[in-house]
């Protein structure tokens, strides 16, 4: 954990236009607070309950904010291969491997690969290439495909890695119900989490994912705190969380707002640092200071039962974004044309979440 002068170094390196006061606190309360709270997985692995998703970054500002979440006490990390985990790579060789909690996900295959040996050497090829350089990851998941037979074959390459000893745990990413049961219905090893996505205005399982899952033994950790495949702007200008948000001392924002919700209801969350973000890219200002600093303070402070209830009831698109959302065909899904014609929310109003700047 980072001494009180690690974090007051960390403070005077950040240009002063880029902090406010909270800020300042915030960065000195984490480097005395108590670690974050773990699960014990099915395995005895102890897994962070909250974790930084570096999703979309390039290289050099997953290796910053990398190295600046563990800064702050944020030791866990979820990546995508590819340029997130070269810049997970460049931030373990500063860091050191036994300084971070490791999550990468195996994404899917092309929609028109429906072989399963075909997909399984996929697999096993993109593993062995991407991973070479870090050697092992904590949890390793595997995303949705739109046929079962190939999901089964992935499924038992994450096994082989698993017996290997190069994965600790294994999870899936965006299975609904019938997705899980195909997995479930041929694996040796099952799922130890499931990750779905979680945000204000979805309402609190209104799909009935979560639970389904969670009655399979399988544990959620959520994700898209501020909504997908942008930070939803109905959710950065909702009222309801502004209105909660202010009447807390110190005040909060809609998107501590969010995250705590998610954090009090007892779920992991893999969460993005920055509202700057869109199906293809995510930006940061100062690595991302102020989007971290607030995901290290979630669980100092708590949500009301009546502003749980305010926000449980909240509804801002109709119907809900899928908690599938980046789900195949075989699940709940969106829209790619559309979802990629939307523009970062802070393109359009960057007063409109402090995640931003």
């Amino acid at each position: 954990m980072p001494s009180v002068r690690a974090a007051l170094a960390l403070l005077l390196a950040t240009p002063a236009c880029a902090w406010s006061a909270p800020d300042a606190a915030h960065a000195l309360a984490a480097s005395e607070a108590a670690p974050l709270p773990t699960w014990t997985l099915p395995v005895g692995l102890m897994f962070p309950t909250l974790t930084l998703n570096t999703a979309s970054l390039s290289v050099e500002q997953t290796a910053a904010v990398v190295e600046k979440a563990n800064a702050l006490g944020i030791t866990s990390v979820d990546f995508h291969l590819g340029n997130e985990r070269k810049g997970v790579t460049r931030a373990l060789a500063t860091l050191g491997r036994d300084a971070l909690f490791l999550v990468t996900k195996l994404d899917k295959p092309p929609a028109d690969m429906t072989d399963p040996q075909e997909a399984a050497q996929l697999a096993r090829t993109t593993l062995t290439e991407e991973l070479s350089e870090i050697g092992s990851v904590d949890v390793l998941l595997l995303k949705d495909s739109a046929t079962c037979e190939v999901m089964q074959a992935q499924w038992a390459v994450l096994e082989h890695w698993l017996d290997r000893g190069l994965a600790k745990a294994l999870g899936t990413y965006n299975y609904c119900p019938s997705a899980l049961d195909c997995l479930l219905a041929t694996a040796k090893t099952p799922p130890a989490l499931n990750f779905l996505m979680r945000h204000p205005g979805m309402g609190p399982d209104t799909s009935g994912d979560i639970a389904y899952s969670e009655s399979k033994g399988v544990r959620v950790v959520t994700y898209g705190t501020l909504g997908e495949p942008i930070a939803l702007p109905k959710l950065l200008n909702s009222t309801v969380l502004s209105r909660i948000g202010a009447s807390h001392d110190p005040p909060r924002t809609p998107e501590e707002v969010a995250l705590r919700w998610n954090t009090q209801a007892g779920y992991a969350v893999t969460s993005r640092p920055t509202a700057d973000y869109n199906l293809t890219s995510s930006f940061c200002f100062d690595d991302c200071h102020t989007g971290l600093s607030a995901m290290r303070a979630t669980y100092d402070w708590a949500l009301t039962p009546s502003e749980v209830a305010a926000i449980d009831a909240l509804i801002i698109a109709t119907p809900p974004q899928p908690a599938t959302y980046y789900a195949s065909s075989g699940c709940p899904t969106f829209d790619p044309e559309t979802a990629g014609q939307l523009h970062s929310a802070c393109l359009e109003d960057q007063a409109s979440s402090r995640w931003c700047n």
